[in-house]
């Protein structure tokens, strides 16, 4: 039975369960999560909050597109900021890390990148942070299949990190 109600019958239904998965997981273990997100918008937010049940394991998403949003939002120097446009390993490692930080949750999943247009289309950074455990971090190479797709195959990512980092 699928209890997932998600904004987006776009998403494949593969991802509404895994993230079904991962909240249970995460609701039996009492752990919270919390997201930061840039080229997503709040999309993962929106999916994490979606599973009826266990959508209450979520803390808050950070929704940070600008440059000052992920310096202001998540303590993010701005001198690791701009070079490369924010798309970056480092940017990702310290979006995480800066969320986990200035929230209540466990673990904290970082998306930036360029969606559809930029640099190289389709390159996301991922970081997946929790207390005590090293930083993970994971690049992908989407291509320039445009922003809604990229997007899509963003929750698949950010899901499977998360899930691993619990």
């Amino acid at each position: 039975m699928n209890d997932t109600e998600t904004l987006s019958p776009l998403l494949p239904n593969e991802t509404e369960e895994a993230a079904r998965r991962m909240l249970s997981k995460a609701a039996e273990r009492g752990l919270k999560l919390a997201t930061a997100e840039s080229c997503t918008g709040g999309m993962l937010a929106s999916l994490l909050t979606d599973v009826q049940g266990v959508a209450h394991t979520f803390d808050r998403g950070f929704v940070t597109y600008s440059f000052e949003a992920k310096n202001e939002m998540l303590g993010i120097p701005m001198d690791v900021i701009e070079p490369n446009d924010a798309v970056t390993r480092e940017v990702a490692v310290a979006m995480a890390e800066g969320a986990l930080e200035r929230s209540r949750a466990n673990v904290a999943l970082a998306i930036t990148g360029f969606a559809d247009a930029g640099v190289e289309p389709g390159l996301v950074h991922f970081a997946c942070a929790r207390a005590g455990r090293k930083t993970a971090h994971r690049e992908e190479h989407f291509g320039p299949g445009g922003r809604g797709a990229t997007r899509i195959k963003c929750m698949a990512v950010a899901i499977e990190m998360m899930t691993e980092m619990l």
